[in-house]
């Protein structure tokens, strides 16, 4: 099958939850055997470029792109505005539109089908009528995995991660020493000793300095962070929304943004070497349990059934109008 994905960025060394988790998709296509092709949207200069066997092509090569495939699906992901003009210039083709988080525009359009990470992500979007796919981003523990280390980390340094939440727990315990991943373009407004800063890196260089993951966010589709972090055996503490539930089930601690105090004790609590082992183990079970090799499977499988899928859209409208007809037909 022919696959045009047309997002903002694909591959670089150090792209963000959503295009990781595109990508991994897309390399399960590509080891299906399928023939994808990516442009991106952000516009840089350049010529194509090859990237884990794809071709990838700036975006003023898109109709070039479109062209040279003649692809049979096209996917996207939900608020690229550059992508989102592209699709109406490919007709005949069905769009899988890919729905990474809980975007205050809440209008899909009209994909053929639309990809959600969480169910609780799903009933974000409750006008959408059209066909939908629930189905966790494919996160493969072995990726991961490394020895874990000692301090308590939060993977972003915005309010919205719980940058604010973090700075209060770091000023209730100075002998505690916190790692917070900066956000990018993002500089925050975190100046305890207490606590170090550091630009974004490899996820496994992370890990291998984490002890605990914190994620007190305010809005969060799945929780694809302290997935990861559970691979190693990192415990993890968040704010009880569903989509995180829904990541985590019984593996981690829940506990509400506002309650900094629960917040401290359980980090105490984490500290304790029985209690540590005890919610290491059952981190690591629950990442390791997770069927990241289903979840590509279950991917590829719903781009395929999308096959023809326009042809089969005419085909039905042609017979509902043909009924039609026959209905005026017996009227008059």
């Amino acid at each position: 099958m022919r696959i045009l994905v047309v997002l903002p960025v694909y591959g670089g060394s150090l792209p963000t939850g959503a295009f990781v988790t595109t990508r991994e998709y897309v390399r399960g296509l590509v080891a299906a055997g399928h023939h994808v092709q990516v442009v991106t949207t952000i516009r840089e200069p350049g010529k194509p470029r090859t990237v884990d066997g794809v071709r990838v092509w700036p975006l003023s090569y898109w109709r070039r792109a479109v062209h040279v495939l003649r692809p049979e699906l096209l996917i996207t992901h939900h608020g690229d505005r550059r992508a989102a003009r592209i699709v109406p210039q490919v007709p005949d083709v069905p769009h899988l539109l890919m729905v990474h988080g809980m975007s205050e525009d809440t209008d899909l359009g009209g994909p053929a089908l639309a990809w959600f990470p969480s169910q609780a992500c799903r009933e974000h979007y409750a006008g959408y009528r059209g066909a939908s796919l629930v189905l966790p981003p494919a996160i493969d523990p072995i990726r991961y995995r490394t020895r874990p280390g000692r301090l308590v980390t939060l993977n972003g340094s915005t309010v919205a991660k719980g940058a604010d939440v973090v700075a209060r727990v770091a000023e209730r315990m100075p002998e505690e020493r916190f790692l917070v991943v900066r956000a990018s373009g993002h500089d925050p407004d975190l100046r305890l000793p207490n606590v170090e800063v550091i630009d974004r890196t490899e996820p496994r260089a992370v890990y291998g300095r984490t002890r605990l993951v914190l994620m007190p966010s305010t809005t969060e589709s799945y929780g694809r962070t302290g997935v990861e972090a559970m691979a190693s055996g990192i415990p993890v503490i968040a704010s009880p929304l569903p989509g995180m539930r829904e990541a985590f089930g019984t593996a981690a601690r829940y506990i509400d943004r506002e309650d900094t105090e629960g917040w401290v004790a359980e980090i105490r609590r984490l500290s304790e070497a029985g209690a540590y082992r005890e919610a290491s183990a059952r981190a690591r079970a629950h990442a390791c349990g997770l069927n990241h090799a289903g979840s590509l499977a279950d991917f590829t499988s719903a781009c395929v059934a999308l096959r023809g899928w326009s042809r089969r859209l005419v085909q039905r409208s042609a017979a509902s109008a043909s009924e039609q007809r026959v209905g005026v037909d017996k009227l008059v």
